[in-house]
Order: C-alpha cells, then sequence, then structure tokens
C-alpha cells in the first residue's frame, strides 16, 4: 500500500512551476495526446496519481484519482486495492507513478481484474538505455536500483515511496520483465523508449530550463533522430499494457 502522497507544498509548486515554464508545457502536452490515444477500451477512463491534476484539465471526462485527498483528485484510491469492479474500467492512466509503487505485481493484479479484455494501462515512465542510467544515478533524486527484487522493491528497510526507483518500469516491462512472469493476462502492446530530448532541455519541474518556447519543435526533431538508438539514448518510454 502506498501510505505516503505528494504534499500540499509539493502540488503547488508543480502548479507554480506548469504555470511559467510554456516549454514545459509544450512536452507534457504531447505526452497527455500520446496517453489519451491509448486508451482504447472505453470509458471510464481512470488516472491513478494525478497529483497537481494537469492530466484532467486537458481532459476532464477522466477520473482523477491520487493515494490521498486533493483539490484535483476526483476520488482516493490505493493502485494495490483498486475500488473498481471486475471487468468496469476502460483504461487507466500513468504518469510517472509506477516507479513510486511499493508492490508493484499487486497493482498489475488488480489492474487486470478491472479491466474488460482489450482494456489498457498507458504509461509514459523513466527508463534506463545508457543515457538513463547516467541520468538517474548521479543527476536525478530519485534511487535507480535494477538490483532489487521486482516483486518486493521496498522489502528493506522505511523508504518514502516518493523517492521512487526508476529501474521499476524496466525491470517489469522490458522483453522477458517481470511482469511475464506474474501469469497475469497482461500483455506488453507498445514499449517505446525515447531519449526525452525537449523534457531533459526544459528542466522538468525543477526551477531551471534551457528549452526556449520557440525551439521545442526543433528539440522533438533532435528527439526523433536520439530516440532511433534507445539502447543509448532511452531516459524514458512509453508504455501501453492490454488486457487479453
Amino acid at each position: 500500500m502506498l501510505t505516503h502522497s505528494p504534499s500540499a507544498d509539493w502540488i503547488a509548486q508543480h502548479r507554480h512551476t506548469w504555470s511559467r515554464k510554456a516549454a514545459l508545457r509544450a512536452v507534457y502536452e504531447r505526452w497527455f495526446v500520446d496517453l489519451h490515444a491509448q486508451c482504447r477500451g472505453g470509458a471510464p477512463v481512470v488516472e491513478l496519481g494525478c497529483g497537481a491534476g494537469l492530466f484532467k484539465e486537458r481532459y476532464p471526462e477522466v477520473i482523477a484519482t491520487d493515494i490521498s485527498a486533493n483539490p484535483y483528485a476526483d476520488r482516493v484510491v490505493d493502485a494495490a486495492a483498486l475500488p473498481f469492479a471486475d471487468a468496469s474500467v476502460g483504461a487507466f492512466v500513468m504518469l510517472d507513478v509506477f516507479h513510486h509503487l511499493p508492490d508493484p505485481a499487486r497493482f498489475l493484479a488488480e489492474a487486470a481484474r478491472a479491466l474488460p479484455p482489450g482494456g489498457r494501462v498507458a504509461m509514459i515512465e523513466p527508463w534506463v538505455g545508457l543515457a538513463g542510467r547516467v541520468l538517474y544515478r548521479y543527476v536525478h533524486h530519485e534511487e535507480c536500483a535494477l538490483g532489487v527484487d521486482p516483486a518486493a522493491p521496498w522489502s528493506t528497510g522505511d523508504k518514502d515511496p516518493m523517492r521512487g526507483n526508476v529501474a521499476l518500469p524496466y525491470l517489469y516491462f522490458r522483453a522477458g520483465g517481470h511482469l511475464e512472469r506474474l501469469n497475469l493476462p497482461l500483455r506488453v502492446v507498445r514499449r517505446a523508449p525515447f531519449a526525452a530530448v525537449p523534457w531533459l532541455l526544459s528542466g522538468g519541474f525543477q526551477s531551471f530550463g534551457l528549452l526556449p518556447p520557440a525551439l521545442v519543435p526543433a528539440a522533438h526533431a533532435l528527439d526523433r533522430v536520439a530516440s532511433a538508438f534507445p539502447a543509448l539514448t532511452a531516459t524514458r518510454c512509453a508504455l501501453t499494457l492490454e488486457r487479453a
């Protein structure tokens, strides 16, 4: 169970950064459109870990949820104990949420239960190509621990899940990853690692940023070239799981 959640200060800081960084909004707008386009299982679409509520601002019909109440969550939902009936959710959307889950396998089992055949889980998550390993180990604030047990990544110590482990999506969803050992009716139908050059240059939700809004299209063009070599350049991955 995820017992730690974004604080009010964290949400306020993210919304403030969002309001002042046009390049960041442009990057995430593309990600939002991509995630929404993957939701082909019908309604409702449920966002897990809505945080500052930015995805729902783009798609108001989405049910926004988080682990604790906040002004931008429609419902309080624990990803390890989804309060949805069997086969009742068309799709789940997650942006930078999976790598924070203390019990990823339990979430995947719950998602498989709540989705009908053809229902989907659409995610954008960190990925550990060579560039990703360098970024997340030496620059980024979250842990990048490839040696953890994927079934119990928080088994030792009192780790705050908000700190995450950016290696978890790779450990679960790479070819031959842990998902394939869970015997669940979920399969990866899209695995698209990418360099995320515009996101890196935007500075994300940090205070700095190196990407003027006018150069966002050029950064996306550079990203397409760099992403042709994901084993070297990937720092992010677009993932879609589908219930068989």
